[in-house]
This record gives structure tokens, C-alpha cells and sequence, in this order.
């Protein structure tokens, strides 16, 4: 019997996800091509999918609207994730709008979820925890500073790039507040609260964050998080005794901060400024990978623009997308253009309509993501264009013809 309840329970699931997909499919076709489903929430679903005039790889977050507060909670997200922009902030590319979804598109994070990348037991080397400590720490030291605090800080919640990089990612939880404002809904995950969300008193947003990263710190450097009793009683215990074990080969600096983070006093744990420039985080080392590029662009790049008008896109309707921050079909296409230019791959655009494959089993991960409508242009059959940016052309051309003819400088075009 149980084995048929199992059976009816895989069915379901793979129902649901085939439903799923197809919603996906009739809200983004032409645009994107989904791949799988990747993660899932109790409000929300994952896809990793291909957008198919570059052919990147990009993270769909399917958000039901619902009514009431569950509506309010998506509008709330929406707005929050449109105003961010920082290096180690997973990246809003879309939004797409139905009368009960949105879909949110943003970059896609090849490297997964911290927590994989963290060996139990022993945890990370100082050096290399950290590196991607302090890029989590600018992010959620950002958000701070524009009045957000994202309240579900944790390993789950902070994924890796292709070149390593931590990017903070989720912001479901995440609320605007002002100074001396104190919040009072209960949320987040139960093994990253603070003390005061355990004696479910109205508290400060930012102190909570802070005390998150403590934890977050801890299980970076040992493997594992500190407070983990045999039941909800007895960790709670351990937190508002802030009573946890650090072993006795880290560093002064490191348990200094650790201890700082995770002090019971809210108005005494440091501010996100304190502890970037606390010593364990300004020490010598292994240094953090320089920040990539900036996705949103502050002036216009000649040769995006250019490849872009030949898939039909206006000029001006182009920059005005992204200058204006629609978060349209124009916008995601020139960031994502752009990103491949800063990655020295050219400018790769694909003018082919593959077909919607049906979702199979993906690695688990957990990307926000948003959407909206399509680019004016159409094939009669399918095909292949791709052709590297101008800039990078003439920079090649003018390397050779210097070290063979010593010809005279070309015009380069502007947005270099």
C-alpha cells in the first residue's frame, strides 16, 4: 500500500512540473527555452532556462500571485528586487506579468549554492571563507544601506558564479524599513534566528541579518551550524545562551568576529560597515576576484545597440528599456549581451525557434528570476547568426596590422 502511495505521489509531482512547464512555456515562447525545474518553495517554483537570441543560460522564479497577503508578499518582491544593483546581488534581468504570475528572470549562477561548496565537518579554509564571506557581507551591508533587510540570510540563500563569486540571492523575506523602525513578523529559517525572533519580540531588521551572518560565518569555517539541539527547546536554549563551540585552530580575528555577530544584545552586535572593516575581513590574504562589470549599464554600448537593431529592436526603444529600468524582453537581451561582452565572448546571437522540451530531473538550486514580452522579429526556418562585437574585432585587427605594417589607428566605436 505505501508502495503505491509513493508511486501515486511521483505521478503527481511529475504532473505538476509538466503543468508547470507548460504554463512557463505559453507565458515566455520565443523567448526563453525551460530546461527544468531546479529548486521549489512553498510560494514558489525554480526553472533554469535558455534565452534563445544569445543562447544564456538564465534562472526563471515562478511567482503565484494568490490574493491578499500572498499577493502583497510578490508586488513587495518585485518592487525590491528592481531597485537593487550590486556585484554580489544575483542579477534582475525580466519580469513577465500574467493576472496570476509573474515570472522573474535574472542571471543564472553556475557554481549553485554555497552550502555545496562548504566540506562538513572541517569546513572552509580561513582564507577562501574569508573571500566569500566578505562578498556576502558587501551585499547584504548594501541592502542595509537602502533600507532593505532580507531577513532569510543563510547558505542556501547565497549562491556561486561561474568564476567563484558569491552572489545573495531570494528576496521573499526581504522588507523595507527605516531607521529605528522595529519589525515584528516572524520569518526566516529557524537555525539562523536570532534571539529575539525566538522570544517573538518585535525586533530590528539589520541586528537580525547580523546575526545570521554569524551563524553563516561559523558554518563556513566548521562545516556546520552552531546551535543544533535534539529539538526546537533545546536549540533555542543554545541560542539565547549564545552557546556554541569554535574550534581552537581558528584564528584570534575570526572567533573575535564570530563573537562580535553573535552577541544577545541587539543594539551591541556590530553594524555591516563594522564588520567590513573588522580585522579578519581587512587582514592579508587571498584576496576577493575582482567584481564583474557592471550589468546595468550607465551609458549606452554602440556595438550592443547595433546587434540589436538587426534582431529589430528600436535604438532608442533599447536604451530607453534599460536606461529607464523596465526589466523588459529589450533590457534582458542587452544585459545579457553585455555580459557576454565582458566575458570576452563577443556578441553571440542565435536567431533560431527551438522546440520546448518536456522537464527532467536538474541539480537543486535556489535562483529569484523575472520576465516580459518579446523582441519584433520572426524566421521562416531555423538558423544560425552569430558574429563577434565590432569593438573587439578592431582591437584584434589594429594588434596585427601594428605589429606588421605600423598602419595608422582605426576609428573605434564608441562604448568600449
Amino acid at each position: 500500500m505505501s508502495r503505491e502511495s509513493s508511486e501515486r505521489s511521483v505521478v503527481r509531482r511529475v504532473r505538476r512540473d509538466l503543468a508547470a512547464s507548460s504554463s512557463l512555456e505559453e507565458a515566455l515562447t520565443g523567448r526563453y527555452e525551460p530546461l527544468g525545474v531546479v529548486g521549489q518553495g512553498s510560494f514558489a517554483k525554480v526553472f533554469l532556462a535558455r534565452h534563445i537570441l544569445t543562447g544564456t543560460k538564465v534562472a526563471v522564479k515562478v511567482l503565484r500571485k494568490g490574493a491578499g497577503a500572498t499577493l502583497s508578499w510578490v508586488l513587495s518582491e518585485l518592487d525590491i528586487l528592481k531597485g537593487l544593483e550590486h556585484p554580489h546581488v544575483v542579477q534582475l534581468l525580466e519580469i513577465v506579468e500574467t493576472p496570476g504570475t509573474a515570472y522573474v528572470v535574472m542571471e543564472h549562477m553556475a557554481g549553485g549554492q554555497l552550502g555545496q561548496h562548504i566540506p562538513e565537518v572541517v569546513g572552509l579554509w580561513e582564507d577562501e571563507a574569508r573571500m566569500l564571506f566578505g562578498q556576502v557581507a558587501s551585499a547584504v551591508g548594501y541592502c542595509h544601506a537602502q533600507g532593505i533587510a532580507h531577513r532569510d540570510v543563510k547558505a542556501e540563500n547565497v549562491l556561486l558564479d561561474a568564476a567563484g563569486r558569491a552572489k545573495l540571492c531570494d528576496f521573499g523575506l526581504a522588507c523595507r524599513f527605516r531607521a529605528g523602525e522595529k519589525l515584528g513578523l516572524l520569518c526566516g529559517t529557524v537555525a539562523y534566528w536570532a534571539p529575539e525572533l525566538h522570544r517573538r519580540e518585535p525586533y530590528d531588521g539589520p541586528a537580525v541579518d547580523v546575526w545570521s551572518l554569524g551563524v553563516l560565518l561559523i558554518l563556513m569555517l566548521t562545516g556546520s551550524v552552531p546551535f543544533t539541539g535534539a529539538s526546537y527547546e533545546q536549540a533555542k536554549e543554545q541560542v539565547l545562551q549564545a552557546r556554541y563551540h569554535l574550534p581552537f585552530h581558528l584564528s584570534d580575528e575570526a572567533q573575535s568576529l564570530v563573537s562580535w555577530m553573535l552577541t544577545l544584545e541587539p543594539a551591541h552586535r556590530p553594524t555591516l560597515q563594522q564588520i567590513l572593516g573588522h580585522p579578519w575581513l581587512s587582514q592579508d590574504g587571498e584576496r576577493c576576484p575582482s567584481p564583474p562589470a557592471e550589468l546595468l549599464p550607465k551609458r549606452a554600448d554602440t556595438s550592443i545597440l547595433l546587434a540589436m537593431l538587426d534582431l529589430g529592436y528600436g535604438l532608442q526603444e533599447t536604451w530607453v528599456s534599460v536606461a529607464t529600468r523596465q526589466f523588459n524582453q529589450a533590457m534582458a537581451t542587452y544585459l545579457l549581451l553585455g555580459h557576454q561582452k565582458t566575458r570576452g565572448a563577443g556578441c553571440q546571437v542565435r536567431l533560431q525557434m527551438p522546440g520546448w522540451p518536456q522537464v527532467g530531473p536538474c541539480p537543486s538550486l535556489c535562483i529569484p528570476s523575472n520576465l516580459t514580452l518579446g523582441p519584433r522579429w520572426g524566421v521562416s526556418r531555423p538558423a544560425m547568426r552569430s558574429w563577434p562585437l565590432s569593438a573587439c574585432e578592431q582591437q584584434q585587427q589594429q594588434q596585427q596590422q601594428q605589429q606588421q605594417q605600423q598602419q595608422p589607428e582605426e576609428l573605434k566605436p564608441s562604448g568600449q
